[in-house]
């Protein structure tokens, strides 16, 4: 598959109608995403809308949404104190059994073996160590800090998170500047999968910009909302290929935090420049990755 969806397989005109369902999709993994309902929301046949979906991203609806739920449950059965079967009611999906039974077929255990397994490595990747020192990067000091709701303007790569390209976020700033809108770009990375959970070749990473308000996807350049809340804000200096080193560093001081538990996807990057660069060796990057209160 493709750094991103196949323009040249699919016109523009059905990537437009395209790109907001995978934003909702992704957003409403608990709700119903049955071919039919998704296929009348972009007013078209179901048999049409499954060819173009398995056409742009390479999986048919079902594989996909399956797939985000699957990986969106396993990921809250470690950092969420849920019962299983909120877990699996949260995730999209109808029964305990159901879901153990999926879960199982996709990642050879129980879900509650895969629990136990995960909570047992998380607790080993609290302790604090030699990480803390570093050679090829620098990292501020971990706090909590509160994002406010965001219109984002994207273009979506799917595969590994180091082959993103910075074209991308070039693309994007040609976009708004025919738009006229403001020169001071704020310029964002989304993570929505993590590397553990999803394979390499399935990982989605949107490269994207603020907008003042929605507007109607054009061609490959969709709309999303990234909701506010509470996130732990490090900021990372240095050149990109540092940041998987640096995420794993930021997750351990994010679970550390008095009073808070790590609260899943997506984590966001701000782009501290004027230009995406991958080249520059000393890159100003806030990371925040999602955090919630713990309940007493």
């Amino acid at each position: 598959m493709s750094a991103r969806i196949q323009v040249n397989r699919v016109s523009e005109n059905e990537i437009e109608r395209l790109l907001p369902v995978l934003v909702h999709i992704q957003a409403n993994l608990d709700q119903d995403l049955s071919l039919e309902v998704l296929a009348k929301r972009v007013r078209l046949s179901p048999f049409h809308f499954h060819r173009l979906f398995r056409s742009a991203v390479g999986e048919t609806l079902k594989q996909y949404t399956q797939r985000l739920r699957l990986e969106r449950a396993a990921s809250r059965l470690v950092i969420h104190d849920s019962t299983i079967l909120d877990v699996a009611l949260d995730s999209g999906f109808q029964s305990h059994e159901t879901f153990s039974r999926e879960f199982k077929r996709r990642y050879q255990v129980t879900p509650k073996s895969y629990r136990e397994w995960g909570r047992g490595e998380m607790r080993a990747l609290s302790a604090p160590g030699l990480d803390e020192l570093y050679t090829d990067f620098e990292l501020s000091e971990t706090k909590v800090a509160r994002l406010a709701q965001l219109h984002v303007a994207f273009i979506r790569h799917v595969g590994p998170y180091e082959m993103v390209p910075d074209t991308l976020w070039h693309k994007l700033a040609d976009w708004a500047k025919s738009r006229r809108l403001p020169v001071d770009l704020t310029f964002l990375g989304i993570a929505q999968d993590g590397p553990g959970l999803t394979a390499p070749e399935r990982l989605r990473f949107d490269a994207g910009i603020v907008v003042p308000e929605e507007f109607s996807s054009e061609g490959e350049i969709g709309h999303q909302v990234l909701n506010g809340g509470e996130f732990a804000l490090t900021t990372h200096v240095g050149h990109y290929r540092t940041l998987p080193e640096a995420y794993s560093t930021m997750a351990r001081r994010a679970a550390r935090l008095k009073g808070y538990q790590l609260g899943g996807l997506p984590c966001i990057e701000v782009l501290r420049t004027t230009r995406v660069d991958a080249n520059h060796e000393m890159n100003h990057t806030e990371i925040y990755i999602p955090v919630s209160r713990i309940r007493k």
